[in-house]
């Protein structure tokens, strides 16, 4: 495997500098701040976010028992979504309970999380990185890790967390990630009309990805996709959205192809700009 260079490094402090920065506090600031949204951001996008959030939360988390790892849990807003809306309901009567360990590489972000399910006795907190996890072999039913692979520094470090996750999952235990998919309409458009990078491990292909997990020895399950914008989104147009998009057409186009569209055609999630994938260790 090779090394990480020095432009690697300073990615990831750049990152983690970033995170550790984060001022924000509040019950109002949480979702803001796990989306990285502005102060500013309208209810309807919130919503959505939020709307988001919990059925990413629910393709991660339902079905879970005994100890799940949640690797860049960031200020546990998955995590707390999954034990609060209760979706681990147990598939047998001898499944243990729920415990969700939630990890993180930043202490400021993880102490976000702490702080908000102090009151919740299923969820613990520990400080550490997805290519180098701080647990023993074989120890998770299930890990899930949502929005870290791809702010990984390169295509070997990815490999190595998909490496980790592997190692720390139980036989026949379940992997949840997420990627961007870097031939969605969306990304071909960000790529070639505003020039943007589309470089993996942040953005790479459905058949790359799921590649990738094979070489891991893993095999996939299931997959959702998100975010069937025609066009760039609010975070990209806000300043001309009055004029182009006042009524959020873009956004409740993609809901609407998500909820009634989407479910049990695989072929379609794997359209989307950001997809999950859930598959089994073999």
């Amino acid at each position: 495997m090779k090394k990480p260079t020095e432009m690697d490094c300073r990615l990831q402090k750049e990152e983690l500098d970033f995170w550790e920065g984060q001022k924000r506090c509040g019950d109002e600031m949480d979702l803001k701040l796990a989306r990285d949204l502005p102060d500013d951001t309208p209810d309807f996008i919130l919503k959505m976010m939020g709307d988001f959030e919990d059925e990413a939360a629910r393709f991660c988390f339902s079905g879970a028992h005994g100890r799940v790892l949640d690797a860049g849990c960031g200020n546990g807003n998955l995590l707390l979504r999954a034990l609060i809306n209760d979706i681990n309901s147990r598939t047998k009567a001898e499944d243990p309970a729920l415990r969700i360990i939630g990890m993180d590489f930043s202490g400021n972000m993880l102490g976000r999380a702490a702080l908000r399910a102090a009151d919740e006795d299923r969820a613990g907190f520990l400080q550490g990185s997805v290519t180098s996890l701080p647990f023993q072999d074989q120890c998770f039913e299930r890990v899930v890790s949502s929005g870290v692979l791809t702010c990984l520094p390169n295509t070997e470090a990815a490999a190595r967390a998909l490496q980790e996750f592997y190692r720390v999952l139980k036989p026949e235990g379940i992997l949840v990630v997420d990627f961007f998919s870097r031939i969605s309409h969306y990304t071909l458009i960000r790529k070639h009309l505003f020039r943007e990078p589309t470089n993996p491990p942040e953005y790479v292909s459905p058949a790359e990805f799921q590649r990738a997990l094979e070489e891991a020895g893993f095999a996939v399950l299931a997959c959702r996709g998100f975010d069937f914008k025609p066009c760039q989104g609010y975070l990209f147009l806000s300043r001309w959205r009055p004029i182009i998009d006042p009524c959020y057409f873009q956004e409740r186009l993609s809901r609407f192809l998500e909820r009634k569209v989407l479910p049990g055609r695989k072929w379609l999630n794997l359209r989307g700009y950001r997809i999950y994938v859930k598959c089994i260790k073999k």
